[in-house]
């Protein structure tokens, strides 16, 4: 499923299943029992397809009334250490952002498969009452959504994980062939494995023209969606809120991706989260700076396309 596609669920559905989950409030403050159950529902989403939280929801569906805007301004690291504490991953392929049920705006995370299933190292035990501890997850343990469920592999899990890293695996070989097969007649190929990454090269047939170094691109897109955001905050204090959803709104509306502007966005493949570049986020400051209604336009904008008037 494209992010899209889980924002529409998390806006229409009705009941919990394998890619979305409700939960009727936002409580960071319950700490470790809070935490934990947050926890292992990213880790089994992101095992699995992927998959939405949306916050402020009862089970049923209906609106909890529990107030979780907290969520909309929460530093997104903080939720990428917690998955770390238990699984040693630093998991940050994830955005919050907002969606509307029955009228009313509620937060929602939305988790992005991972490649290699994480493992819980650590148990997530905390207690219930004094005296009595419950385990939401064991040592060593893999989880998986089974329907509404965040619960262990079972053998058929683990399968279709590996089945879908060989599918994007082979995906990734038959492009490359097709570059090859598509080649003009007369085309050479050839295979090479330098012992010394080449660093300099010239466009031109002159000798003594000046060679220009080929930077790595994680050097040129150094930021991580959630290191676009911090960047963002600091160079403009005065923002009230500004998150994933204003990154995607942002790009819409400048039609930003890694197609139309690689100087600004870059995706080592298909199944890669983007990279960003400094450019970029200079592009956001000095807009933001230049027009105070800058972010409500992107977001209005990018709104328009998911919901286009009839």
């Amino acid at each position: 499923m494209t992010i899209d596609e889980m924002l529409i669920l998390a806006e229409t559905a009705t009941t919990e299943d394998e890619r979305l989950d409700f939960k009727s409030e936002f409580a960071p403050d319950l700490k470790k029992a809070f935490w934990v159950e947050i926890v292992k529902d990213i880790v089994a989403f992101a095992n699995t397809v992927g998959g939405a939280i949306v916050f402020g929801v009862n089970d049923d569906g209906s609106i909890s009334n529990t107030d979780c805007s907290e969520l909309i301004s929460f530093d997104p690291a903080k939720i990428t250490d917690q998955v770390a504490l238990y699984t040693g991953t630093q998991f940050s392929k994830f955005m919050i952002t907002t969606v509307a049920r029955n009228g009313v705006n509620v937060p929602v995370i939305v988790v992005e498969p991972t490649r290699i299933p994480m493992v819980f190292k650590k148990p997530g035990t905390y207690e219930t009452e004094p005296g009595k501890q419950k385990t939401s997850f064991s040592l060593g343990t893999v989880y998986f959504r089974h329907g509404a469920k965040s619960e262990p592999a079972t053998q058929d899990d683990l399968r279709a994980s590996f089945d879908r890293e060989l599918a994007r695996i082979r995906e990734e070989w038959l492009s490359n062939m097709r570059t090859i097969v598509e080649a003009p007649p007369g085309s050479t190929v050839t295979l090479v494995a330098p012992l010394e990454p080449m660093s300099n090269l010239r466009l031109s047939s002159d000798p003594t023209a000046t060679a220009i170094t080929v930077r790595s691109l994680y050097e040129t897109h150094p930021y991580t969606q959630s290191e676009v955001i911090k960047q963002v905050k600091q160079r403009t204090p005065t923002l009230v809120k500004f998150n994933s959803h204003d990154v995607q709104s942002i790009k819409a509306k400048e039609n930003v991706d890694h197609i139309t502007r690689p100087d600004m966005v870059h995706k080592p493949h298909a199944q890669s989260s983007p990279q960003y570049s400094e450019a970029f986020v200079e592009m956001i400051c000095i807009a933001i700076d230049q027009d105070s209604d800058y972010l409500v336009i992107c977001r209005q904008f990018h709104k328009s396309l998911r919901y286009p008037t009839a």
